[in-house]
Parts: structure tokens; C-alpha cells; sequence
């Protein structure tokens, strides 16, 4: 619209009128929107905005029109430069604005994420497409050049700086502050990723002296990709690309014992509405070695565990200038300026920066037992995790890709239990005797050796994460319960915004800034991961209540009751819904869309660090064929199924 008004308004500008019908046919090139009933579908051509630009390029300096031609002169590159020599760069410049102005951030390849800008209409397609099945990817294969080559134009986030040295190289910037990194799991790693990308000297200290794979898949959630593209768009697109997407599936909870759904939620939704990437799950090991292999390797050092530190003031500093002073438990030490404390909910650092009252890990009550199996759902196309609610005992399985799930089973009981029988899959197959076909079906898929288990703990939520030139950040500041999947999501969320703050320091004007950026960072962080940590712990408490009828699952106490324990029987037999499963799925269905939107639109990254976008069904994400009502739930809140 501006560029028509302003042709119209200077007719006689032959080359504004140029770049007006460059970039009028450039736009009806790449994209066309076609709005039905129900939604908006987008088609996109598969060439990328930046090879389009090049080809309008070409198109008017080789093969302009007549009227083009007396604008340009010769039709050869050569001819043009001699009559008008500024006509070809200022054109390049006039495409480079509007690019800014349209924040189009396209990729070069169909299988990976195509971009397109950002509309609040934007919805997945319903058709299906049976060519989106999932492919068994092989980690570090290397990628063909077509598929490596990405177009990141004006709006997007600059690449990673890979310049800066280790933080107690002489010749560093002395304008930026040196940081000493303890741990080296997702938050250590996302931390290092992102003071990498500012140009802010570090080292990372990591106790194991070998990564090795470990655990099972995580999910992050589209909060913790939007950090992950805005600290390295380069290591999101990996993640992206090896991930199996579960944010466009039904996802919900479950009445354990019958099957029947209790909540159905679209996490589509608030990707959408913030131009999010969706959900999806990758293998922790894959994640780490993702963001292992982005850190610079001088940059890192293993098999050094962080045992204390000591602050030393100007005064008693022999270069006048303060530092912080780092033992480890080698007995070797370093000097830095700033402590990031990112070795767990066990933290060294944290047992020195919190030293008043209780800091110990807290108990859930719940132990926890988990796999992968080879199990896929019948409609896996359309289900991703659901979560199997029953008294005193839970079920969580998402599907995982290349035909597998993983699934977590929670039981309540005192810590320290462990079942050492060498038949846990028999023992939770007759925990679960009752439960769904589905649950069952899962444990019965699962190798004996597969079985882990672990006790749940978190952390009290704190709010002061910072003591001088220390921070906490990931499990040592915000451990919390893996019921909302966030417990990583929120250490790369602080690793961004840890980034940010400290970028904004400068050295040369005292290391007071050091101060000032590190209550800044808890300003920003410690709210939020608050919330959430309330969120995942609310999650639990809602099966130590969960009675699906009255009688069900009556208190321990009625025993010592004579008749008490048969009347109770009789009644669950009338399936009359107990009270406490009416009120909560209302209060449910009130409020998990404002939930969700909290989770994953209430991130830190600022738009100068982002570009937003919607991923296109089809093309960078699988079509789903999920009818209109997918989602909804029939009957009035409180009774509805």
C-alpha cells in the first residue's frame, strides 16, 4: 500500500516505479493467502525469499521492459553501471527495508521450518497428508548443502559470536565481564551458548569428564525454542529439525481407570498467536550434544567440579581491581568476575550463596518410574502426551517418535524406597491392574532393564538468586516438578536473559554494573519461574484429591468403621461424579488457555532478539488431520467428556 501510494503520487520516477512493480510481483510470487470458513491456509512457494530477491534482481539489470530499459540504459550489467551507476544499490537498499519492515525470516529448504510473517488467523490445515510420516534421523550425519544453506535477512537475530576467548584470557575485552560457569547440563550450556552469542568471555566448568547419553526424551516447550532461536538461530534449527512436534496433537488429561478424557487442550494456540515454534521432544543426550558442539571447546573444561568461592574486594586485590576467586575440588583455582551457579538442584554454590534456614530439596511424596517403549497409539497422528489421573498415583506418555513413547508412572510413598524385587514391570503392572488398556498396554511393551526410578524433589521458590557476583540459574535457582515439562524450559529462558543483562555491562566504568545487571536478571526471572514451579506443584496435588465417583477411593480411616467401607462400595457403583472432579474440570476449562498462554507467551526474549513467525502445515510441520472440534469438550463444564 505505501509503495502504491507513493507511485501514484510520483508517477514520473521511473525507478521508484521499478522497485514498486520488483517487489508487488516478488510478493505475489512467494506468497498467497487463501482465507476459508474456519481458518486461514497458506501457500508458499518453495523457493526462499532470498534467492526470489536475487532472481528480480537479475530479472530487471539483464531482462528489463522498454520502459525499464530507458530507465536502465544497456540491458547489460555493465552498461547499466556506466549510465547509472547508483541505480542498482539503491534498489538493494529499497529491498532490504521492506524486508525489515515485513520481519520475513525464510528458510531454503522444504524440510525444515518454512517462515512466512506472522498473522493471528494463522491455523494448521485439517487435510491430511500421509507424507508426513516420521523418519528415523541419524544424529551428525552430515547435512547436503542445499539442506545446510539458510537465508536469514534484515529482522532476524544475528548469527552466534564465535570470537570470544576464555574468561581468563588476557587479551579479552576489558568492557566485558569474565564469567565462570559452574555445571554444564541444559542451563550451563544454554548459559555459555548465550554469552557466546553477546561476545562476553567465559568458561564453563563441568564435573563429568565425558558426556555420555543418559535419560530419556525432554520436551521443550515453544517458551524455551523462542530463547533457544533468539540466543542461536543456527542450534534451534538443529533441535528443530531432529524434534518430533507434539504441540499440534490433542493433549490432555485422562480418567485413569476408564480412559475417558477429563480435559482436552490445544497448545496450537498460543504458538500461534506469538509466532511460536511448536512443541516437540528430542532425546536430552541430543540436546546436550547439540549445544555441547555449539560452545566454542576452549571455551569448556571437564572433569572440574566447582567447591567454593571466595569474593575479593578492590582493596585486598593486588591489581586493584575486585574479583571473584573459584576452588575446585581438584584443589586448582581460578579467578573470573562473575559466578553463574548452574550445577543442579544439589548446588555447591547455592549451599554458600543461601546459607540462612532450611535450603534443603523438598520431597513430593511421589517416586517416580519411567521407560521407552516400542508402543505407538492407533491415532498417534492426532494424540500426543496424555496424563492418566487417579488417587494417589499418576500416568504420563507422550509419544516420542520413530514408533516409540515414553511414559512416567508416580506413585505416593516415603522417600528411599527402592524397588530392588527384578520385576518392576510385574509390580507396576499390578499397581496399575485397574487402569486403562492403554496404560497397561504400555508396561507390557517395556523391557524389565529399560525401567528406572527415581524419588521427585524440587525446591521451595526463592526469591533472591543473586549474592554479589553470584547467580543461580536452572535447577539450582527453580528445581521444580516435571509435571508441567518446564523444569528445563526455564533454564534456557535464564541463560537468555543472564546473556542480556550482562551484555549491557561495561567493565571500564567500575565492576558496580556487575551488581546492577545481576538484580536485574532476578528481577526478570525469579516471578515467573515462581509461577510456574506453583503450577507444577499444583499439578501433583490434584491426584492426592482425584475420586472420580463418589465412593471412590475412600480415606483409610473408614475402615475402622463397620458398614463404612461397604456403603462406600455401593455408592461408586451409581457412577454419580464426585464433587471435587465436578469443580475441578470446571475451573479446568476456565482457566488452562490462560495457563498455557502464561507458559509460553510470557517468555523474556524481546522482539529486537526474535522474529516472529508461523510454521506451515505441509511444509515445515506435518499436516494433521484433526477435525474443527478436535479440542472441544461436549457437555456442560463440570459433566462434559
Amino acid at each position: 500500500k505505501m509503495l502504491g501510494s507513493s507511485t501514484e503520487r510520483t508517477s514520473g520516477s521511473p525507478l521508484l516505479w521499478t522497485a514498486t512493480r520488483v517487489f508487488w510481483t516478488l510478493g505475489a510470487s512467494i506468497t498467497r493467502t487463501r482465507v476459508e470458513e474456519g481458518g486461514a491456509n497458506r501457500s508458499v512457494s518453495s523457493c526462499s525469499f532470498e534467492r526470489a530477491v536475487t532472481r528480480r534482481i537479475s530479472l530487471v539489470e539483464k531482462q528489463g521492459s522498454k520502459e525499464e530499459g530507458k530507465m536502465l540504459g544497456s540491458s547489460t550489467k555493465r552498461g547499466m553501471t556506466r549510465r547509472l551507476p547508483s541505480s542498482t544499490t539503491r534498489m538493494r537498499m529499497r529491498m532490504a527495508s521492506v524486508a525489515s519492515e515485513r520481519r520475513v525470516l525464510v528458510s531454503t529448504t522444504t524440510s525444515s521450518v518454512m517462515r512466512i510473517p506472522h498473522s493471528h488467523d494463522a491455523s494448521s490445515s485439517s487435510s491430511s497428508s500421509s507424507s508426513w510420516r516420521r523418519r528415523k534421523r541419524v544424529v551428525g550425519r552430515p547435512r547436503p548443502p542445499h539442506q545446510a544453506a539458510r537465508a536469514v535477512l534484515d529482522g532476524a537475530p544475528p548469527a552466534a559470536d564465535t570470537s570470544s576467548s576464555s574468561c581468563l584470557d588476557s587479551d579479552s575485552d576489558s568492557g566485558k565481564p569474565r564469567v565462570i560457569i559452574a555445571g554444564g547440563g541444559i542451563g550451563g550450556l544454554c548459559a555459555a551458548l548465550a554469552l557466546q552469542s553477546k561476545g562476553i568471555p567465559f568458561t564453563l566448568y563441568e564435573k563429568v569428564k565425558e558426556y555420555k547419553p543418559f535419560g530419556g526424551p525432554i520436551q521443550l516447550q515453544c517458551n524455551a525454542l523462542e530463547s533457544l532461536e533468539a540466543i542461536d538461530m543456527s542450534v534451534a534449527r538443529q533441535i528443530m529439525d531432529l524434534g518430533t512436534i507434539t504441540g499440534d496433537r490433542i493433549n490432555g488429561l485422562l480418567d485413569g481407570k476408564t480412559g475417558e478424557w477429563y480435559l482436552r487442550f490445544d497448545t496450537r494456540k498460543p504458538a500461534l498467536k506469538k509466532g511460536l515454534p511448536l512443541t516437540l521432544v528430542l532425546n536430552r543426550y541430543v540436546l546436550l550434544d547439540i549445544l555441547k558442539g555449539a560452545v566454542k571447546p576452549e571455551s569448556m573444561t571437564l572433569g572440574k567440579r566447582v567447591e567454593s568461592y571466595e569474593e575479593v574486594s578492590a582493596e585486598d586485590s593486588p591489581t586493584g581491581k575486585a574479583f571473584v576467586e573459584v576452588r575446585f575440588d581438584d584443589g586448582s583455582k581460578t579467578i573470573g568476575d562473575v559466578i553463574v551457579a548452574a550445577d543442579g538442584i544439589n548446588s555447591t554454590v547455592r549451599k554458600q550463596v543461601r546459607t540462612r534456614g532450611n535450603d534443603e530439596a523438598t520431597y513430593s511424596g511421589y517416586t517416580c518410574y519411567t521407560a521407552t517403549c516400542d508402543f505407538e497409539l492407533e491415532d498417534v497422528e492426532k494424540i500426543g502426551y496424555q496424563v492418566y489421573l487417579g488417587n494417589g498415583q499418576y500416568f504420563v506418555a507422550s509419544d516420542v517418535g520413530e514408533g516409540k513413547t515414553q511414559w512416567y508412572a508416580f506413585k505416593a510413598q516415603e522417600p528411599g524406597i527402592k524397588d530392588e524385587s527384578g520385576d518392576v514391570r510385574g509390580n507396576l503392572l499390578e499397581l496399575f491392574k485397574d487402569w486403562s488398556a492403554d496404560v497397561r498396554a504400555r508396561f507390557e511393551a517395556t523391557l524389565e532393564e529399560d525401567i528406572e526410578q527415581r524419588d521427585i524433589y524440587d525446591r521451595r521458590p526463592v526469591f533472591n538468586w543473586v549474592k554479589g557476583k553470584v547467580a543461580l540459574l536452572g535447577d539450582s535457582a527453580h528445581s521444580m516438578q516435571p509435571n508441567m515439562g518446564q523444569g528445563g524450559c526455564q533454564a534456557i529462558e535464564d541463560g537468555y536473559v543472564l546473556a542480556d543483562v550482562l551484555s549491557r555491562c561495561n567493565m571500564e566504568e567500575g565492576d558496580g554494573c556487575i551488581q546492577q545487571a545481576l538484580n536485574e536478571y532476578g528481577r526478570r526471572r525469579c516471578a515467573r519461574a515462581a509461577s510456574i514451579h506453583g503450577f507444577a506443584r499444583s499439578a501433583a496435588l490434584m491426584t492426592t484429591t482425584w475420586r472420580p465417583y463418589l465412593g471412590s477411593d475412600p480415606y483409610s480411616f473408614y475402615s475402622y468403621i463397620p458398614g463404612a467401607m461397604q456403603f462406600w462400595s455401593a455408592l461408586e457403583k451409581l457412577k454419580i461424579p464426585h464433587p471435587g472432579k465436578v469443580i475441578g474440570q470446571v475451573m479446568m476449562m476456565v482457566s488452562i488457555d490462560l495457563i498455557l498462554e502464561y507458559i509460553a507467551c510470557g517468555g523474556p526474549v524481546s522482539e529486537e532478539d526474535r522474529v516472529k513467525y508461523c510454521q506451515v502445515p505441509g511444509v515445515g510441520v506435518p499436516k494433521r488431520d484433526l477435525p474443527k472440534d478436535a479440542f472441544k469438550m461436549n457437555g456442560i463444564p463440570g459433566f462434559a467428556e
